[in-house]
């Protein structure tokens, strides 16, 4: 499996990766069920595979295989997981200190804490699996391809059949994300391999050929609005996110730059815009104001959103002056 080596920074990658956290916020925000509510569901859509199929495809390959299990967990931990750590005290202590205010602390609800992390912070965890099941597969030389075809297997299975219509043994596996969205991850990392140059030379050269398929696929399954799972709206569901993945990766490592534009530095700085933008929604909610008042709820929720990427980009790592510190346990370690 082959990986870039050069040091270029993808103005495009970063851009991409900023109009992603911006979907995610914007999916966030939005009252309603995600499959009554057609912007939430057009949103779900794609920008969570996408947003995986990104983070597959900028894995390191050559320093996972290399690395002991110990040395990459040690990695993320830094990269990750710290900052990850801070979020998920602050919004399962105060969840925890409500439970207990209320008589509905037990060790059962705060096992549930532990592996349903609160809403949005499901993925840096799962992140994690995801990078550690992929050095096993590199450590255990098993086909990319293989891996990948299997997976998606699961994906369709997934988004095919209801839970109940699902085999036993599948149903319990199935309802974790981190089964299901993993192909998007493998996805990614397999468009950084030589047996992806087809498919992108074809996509390169026939732009209008994705681009149909994508719309064709988008409004099928736009048409197809509610919880209800089909075969037809699993393969659309699939080829949409497959090709939006090909096409918007291809595009966005066309544009090496040093240009810096708000939605790039909303993608550099994605992390702790994604661990912290739910703090005004969270807090909105806990007192029912977006039932109660969701005039106010939306004009509250987006402007405390705004300022907070605002200061997050002020505080942008590596400014001159900067405490380390702070670096590391609001953005990472590079």
């Amino acid at each position: 499996m082959s990986n870039h080596k050069e040091k270029i920074r993808y103005v495009g990658i970063d851009s991409l990766r900023g109009w992603l956290i911006v979907l995610v916020m914007l999916g966030h925000l939005v009252l309603g069920s995600v499959h009554e509510n057609i912007i939430r569901y057009s949103i779900y859509a794609f920008h969570m595979p996408l947003f995986i199929g990104l983070t597959g495809y900028l894995i390191n390959v050559d320093s996972l295989r290399a690395s002991s299990f110990f040395a990459t967990l040690a990695r993320y931990w830094w990269r990750v997981l710290l900052p990850f750590a801070f979020a998920y005290l602050f919004f399962t202590g105060i969840l925890a200190i409500h439970a207990f205010e209320e008589g509905r602390i037990s060790a059962k609800l705060l096992l549930s804490f532990v592996v349903t992390p609160y809403y949005h912070l499901w993925f840096i965890p799962t992140l994690v699996l995801w990078v550690l099941a992929f050095a096993a597969l590199l450590k255990l030389r098993i086909s990319s391809v293989y891996a990948l075809v299997f997976f998606l297997a699961l994906s369709l299975i997934w988004a095919s059949f209801d839970s109940t219509e699902q085999w036993a043994v599948l149903a319990p596996v199935l309802s974790k994300k981190v089964i299901y969205f993993f192909s998007f991850f493998l996805f990614g990392a397999w468009l950084r391999t030589a047996g992806s140059r087809k498919l992108r030379t074809l996509f390169s050269q026939f732009k209008i050929l994705p681009m149909v398929a994508i719309t064709a696929c988008a409004g099928l399954y736009l048409i197809n609005i509610g919880a209800d799972k089909s075969l037809l709206k699993a393969c659309v569901w699939l080829i949409l996110n497959l090709a939006l993945i090909t096409l918007l990766i291809d595009s966005a490592i066309s544009k090496p730059s040093a240009k810096n534009s708000i939605i790039s530095r909303i993608g550099r700085n994605s992390l702790p815009i994604y661990l912290w933008h739910a703090v005004p929604m969270f807090i909105l909610k806990g007192f029912d104001i977006h039932q109660t008042y969701p005039l106010v709820y939306y004009f509250v929720a987006s402007i405390s959103m705004v300022l907070i990427v605002l200061a997050v980009l002020r505080l942008e790592r590596g400014k001159a002056g900067r405490n380390k510190l702070i670096d590391r346990c609001l953005f990472g370690a590079v």
